[in-house]
């Protein structure tokens, strides 16, 4: 097993040779214990040595425990299982006696970054802010031995039973200095401070996200600093931007969020988190219920660090009704006419972010009854809908889109949802199990609604077969749109409008506006509204699809047949003032 994250570090540093790295992975993977774990428990290095290394790589600050006040030991905070499972030692802070105890930060020590994971549920269950510090591990795991073969709390009052064990392994009686140094950053007189500074940061750009309705978060290192943007409604904006010092701790908390490897900063991870948004409104009488926003954590390796990103998958869109989606009345009454079919395949069809995931849960929640069995296969699962039978790919076990839609068609599914047609064999089986009886959505990466028919021919599958499972082909974008407050009319001639694509009477009617920019937006625009094509299946698009047709003859078919283009949709949005000729010109259609 080659050495990499720590164990490569460790190497590098002199702490282990390269056969005895090679030699503890191997046996931490046959005991099915954490590679420090191991480490700590046979003595393969000095432990001292070890936890300067962790606290250096993973920017933790490094606490002597012969330095502690003993009188700050409170393992009554948590359960001795909970203790002895994660390896950790809880300690409190004095705080001033202006301030109430629940303001002071409870320290936590640990000495394998694994346990870290276990931060949120401390700070969860003790409802106090938490501040991690790393410790040589053979001698907090010798005092957490004692503490916890004490028998009761109550055998001994107050502190003096951690007293007794501390004086047991001969630990020093002085008082932990301030916390503030401990941590490596500058002490605060704020009683309001609930967190560690860097917590509190990481928590910070978090919420600032959530507040201006962000669908991205990117945390970028580069040589001299990171820069961390967030996308609000299609467009980048800069929240923050720390010294390159701080980047590895950031993106270190985020990983620890997120349950992913913190000791792996080689190789791409992808994650979830969950983070609490504040009350959020029930049912009038009933208390405020905490609103919670997922998050989709991704990373990958660059030039001067890892880069994180973080996709925001608020529950809400799993809630959003076919009407809520932005189509025009008859887009939505042909997406509601394909959904009520008993068989057939729908495809949601755009670039990245525009909206598929968010149009198919639509039609999922429209779908969802007692009387319908309804499985969906994600990479990874975007957003959680009560009463479907949702899985995740996991292609380190072999699960892929293709193996789940075999394992599907045993299970006598109704309706299937696939979270993108990828290849071949996806596309061969969704096409087949919508002939057969089954309703199948999925979404595909094409520019219009007739490419992905091209895209499909193009993958393998065979003409007679689409024809005979293809019902309906959504294209769709998502543009900015105009403040409702700030926005002014543009003086522009209707000769302008008509030879941007409307017609005469369209462009005598529209009320084009440009963006001003007031506090209830940003740069004149707030939010985004939804721009589609919706190409149902007809009997002469599907002889032009047996003919080999080309991509622009479909298209035009379907016009004719009444369906308004994406270009024409765009227009109508301009038309209607809800957005600018300039944005619906950059999509390039």
């Amino acid at each position: 097993m080659v050495p990499q994250g720590l164990a490569e570090t460790l190497i590098e540093s002199g702490l282990l040779l390269t056969e005895q790295a090679e030699s503890a992975l191997h046996l931490a993977q046959q005991e099915n214990m954490p590679f420090v774990t191991l480490l700590i428990r046979q003595g393969i290095t000095e432990s001292a040595r070890l936890a300067a290394v962790i606290a250096e790589n993973f920017g933790y600050p490094l606490l002597d425990l012969d330095a502690v006040d003993i009188s700050a030991c409170c393992c009554e905070a948590l359960d001795h299982s909970f203790l002895h499972k994660h390896r950790v030692l809880p300690l409190t802070v004095p705080s001033p006696q202006a301030h109430p105890a629940s303001d002071a930060p409870l320290i936590i020590v640990f000495a394998d970054p694994v346990s870290l994971q276990a931060l949120d549920d401390i700070r969860m269950h003790t409802g106090q802010p938490i501040e991690a510090v790393v410790a040589d591990g053979a001698r907090l795991w010798q005092l957490l031995d004692h503490l916890l073969a004490e028998p009761t709390a109550e055998t001994l009052t107050g502190g003096a039973a951690i007293r007794t064990a501390l004086d047991e392994i001969d630990a020093d009686d002085s008082r932990l200095n301030d916390i503030a140094a401990l941590a490596g950053t500058p002490g605060s007189d704020d009683s309001k401070t609930d967190e560690a500074p860097l917590v509190r940061f990481v928590d910070n750009i978090l919420g600032d996200a959530m507040r201006l309705n962000a669908s991205d978060i990117h945390v970028e290192p580069f040589e001299e600093f990171a820069r961390i943007r967030c996308r609000v409604d299609g467009c980048l904006r800069e929240l923050s931007c720390p010294p390159a010092t701080l980047a590895p701790r950031i993106i270190s908390r985020i990983k620890v969020m997120a349950d992913l490897d913190i000791s792996e900063r080689r190789l791409p991870q992808d994650g979830r988190m969950r983070v609490a948004a504040g009350p959020a409104k029930t049912v009038a009488g009933a208390p405020d219920m905490p609103k919670h926003v997922d998050f989709r954590v991704s990373t990958m390796p660059t030039l001067w660090g890892e880069k994180v990103v973080l996709r925001l998958l608020d529950d809400a869109a799993t809630r959003k009704r076919l009407d809520d989606l932005g189509y025009t009345t008859e887009q939505q009454s042909r997406y509601h006419a394909a959904l009520q079919k008993n068989q057939g395949l729908i495809l949601v069809t755009g670039p990245t972010g525009s909206g598929k995931t968010v149009s198919l849960y639509a039609g999922l929640g429209l779908l969802n009854t007692l009387e319908r069995n309804i499985s969906t296969v994600e990479d990874p699962i975007e957003m959680q809908m009560h009463g479907i039978n949702q899985l995740a790919v996991n292609r380190r076990t072999g699960l892929d889109f293709a193996s789940a839609l075999k394992a599907f068609m045993r299970q006598d599914p109704d309706v299937i949802m696939v979270g993108e047609i990828r290849d071949r064999e996806t596309a061969d089986i969704a096409v087949k199990a919508a002939q057969t009886g089954h309703l199948v959505l999925s979404t595909l990466h094409t520019n219009s609604a007739a490419g992905s028919i091209t895209r499909l021919l193009n993958m393998g599958v065979p003409a007679y077969n689409l024809c005979g499972s293809l019902s309906l082909v959504i294209a769709q974008r998502l543009v900015r749109r105009l403040c409702n407050a700030c926005r002014i009319a543009d003086e522009i001639s209707q000769a302008r409008l008509c030879a941007a694509g409307m017609s005469a009477g369209q462009a005598s009617r529209a009320q084009v506006c440009l963006p001003v920019g007031c506090q209830r937006c940003h740069q004149g625009f707030r939010g985004r509204v939804c721009v589609a094509e919706v190409m149902p299946m007809s009997a002469e698009l599907n002889a032009l699809i047996l003919s080999g047709a080309a991509t622009p003859d479909i298209s035009a078919a379907a016009t004719r047949m009444g369906m308004a283009s994406l270009r024409e949709s765009a227009l109508a949005r301009v038309a209607a003032s809800d957005i600018t000729l300039a944005d619906a010109d950059r999509l390039m259609l």
